[in-house]
């Protein structure tokens, strides 16, 4: 079945009233990157984060490498970082560099931009060997590697599917969405295509989405597409989201 036809198919059962999955809200919140990426984050906004995501015990707490030092007391939960962020220009040498800053100052995850405008634009060995050299980096330091697709950059779901395959034969953790800085962010079509990669390569790789998820109908859209299409049920070991204000809304349904 192709990509396209498998996509309908897929659709049309889970408007169709899917009702195998039960996600809970629990289930979601603990499935959550609780992310503040402001340059101008304040000391309070910053411990705010940190209160509401060791009260609700999400995920992951994802902050830009300048405010890791904000979390070094006082905290149970994993802390992630972006790397080559937002636009996914930067020299490999300097992605190495904030790596190993990050693991320093207590990062346990690591948000890499995928150097997708160079693969866009045919140079795909450039832009997978970096992630090579990424990827083992984080497998030396046991750090957990996102590889963020932006996926609102790619033309179609079969290029977003290549991508991922590839991406997940790296060895990499999670392959995510978006970075949340661009005009398009998640979207159940680019979901698919990497979920699509997953299931194909039979490997434990996971997913995170992020980019736009504020309202908790398309959370829970994208949980009961994840488990409807590898066929478990979501945990932060596999399945994350990605979001700053989901949080609070998924607590106003508790």
């Amino acid at each position: 079945m192709s990509l396209e036809a498998h996509f309908n198919e897929v659709m049309h059962t889970l408007l169709g009233g899917y009702t195998q999955s039960a996600v809970t809200t629990k289930q979601l919140i603990q499935s959550i990157d609780l992310t503040l990426l402001d340059e101008n984050a304040t000391i309070e906004s910053l411990n705010q984060l940190k209160y509401s995501a060791n009260q609700n015990h999400v995920a992951a707490l994802c902050v830009y490498i300048q405010h890791l030092g904000q979390f070094s007391s006082h905290n149970t939960i994993d802390l992630a970082t972006v790397v080559n962020f937002p636009q996914g220009i930067e020299e490999l040498s300097d992605s190495i560099a904030t790596i190993e800053k990050g693991f320093q100052l207590g990062a346990a995850e690591i948000d890499y931009v995928f150097p997708y405008r160079i693969y866009l634009q045919g140079q795909k060995q450039k832009a997978l060997n970096q992630c090579q050299a990424i990827a083992q980096l984080c497998k030396e330091q046991k750090l957990v590697l996102k590889i963020i697709l932006e996926t609102g950059s790619f033309p179609d779901r079969e290029t977003i599917y290549n991508a991922s395959k590839e991406l997940i034969e790296l060895e990499c953790d999670f392959i995510k969405t978006s970075t949340g800085k661009n005009q398009t962010g998640a979207s159940l079509s680019a979901v698919f295509a990497i979920l699509s990669a997953i299931r194909d390569t039979n490997t434990g790789c996971g997913i995170k989405i992020s980019g736009g998820i504020r309202k908790p109908q398309h959370a829970y859209n994208y949980a009961r597409l994840a488990e409807l299409m590898l066929d478990k049920q979501i945990n932060k070991s596999w399945f994350r989201i990605g979001a700053s204000s989901l949080l609070e809304e998924l607590l106003k349904i508790n």
